[in-house]
């Protein structure tokens, strides 16, 4: 139960946030808010995950679509909004896996919590660098894009090390 709460907590952060800022927009852009929502709430209640991806991507469609009808360029919260959808995602899904019992699973959930730790403090490192490159206007040589696939490179093998531990 606490894993759902935890879910809908930070979705309802992610549309908040949206919404604040979508000004006469969010009339519009709060009746695909409340849909989402609705979708989380029963994939949460009924441990549907498809579902679950619906109610996200309708997520990151308001908060992109609110970002194209004001004209934002590149946004620096964006680092937040999509450690906040991951963070969703995997508490959401965590929450569907805690429906079954398992022997051992105090080892098993402080390992997991770690894991999750991890991967959203590296997620949340990887988007401000990629969103701090692009606010810059980085130009768009050869060197630029190995370092970009590097570094792209780098947080998913972080992530997957993270995981396997």
């Amino acid at each position: 139960m606490i894993l759902a709460f935890g879910a809908v907590v930070f979705y309802g952060a992610v549309l908040a946030d949206s919404l604040l800022r979508a000004g006469r927009f969010a009339p519009e852009f709060g009746v695909a808010a409340v849909v989402g929502g609705v979708l989380l709430a029963v994939a949460l209640v009924f441990g549907a995950p498809w579902l679950l991806g619906w109610s996200l991507l309708i997520a990151g469609a308001v908060y992109i679509g609110v970002l194209e009808a004001r004209g934002s360029g590149v946004d620096g919260t964006a680092p937040l909004v999509a450690t906040g959808l991951f963070l969703c995602a995997e508490l959401a899904r965590w929450s569907f896996d805690m429906r079954v019992r398992i022997s051992g699973d105090e080892l098993l959930i402080a390992r997991r919590a770690g894991a999750l730790a991890g991967l959203a403090i590296g997620a949340a490192a990887a988007t401000t660098v990629v969103v701090g490159i692009t606010a810059v206007g980085a130009p768009r040589d050869l060197a630029w894009t190995a370092l970009g696939a590097a570094a792209a490179a780098g947080a998913t093998g972080v992530g997957v090390w993270l995981a396997r531990r």
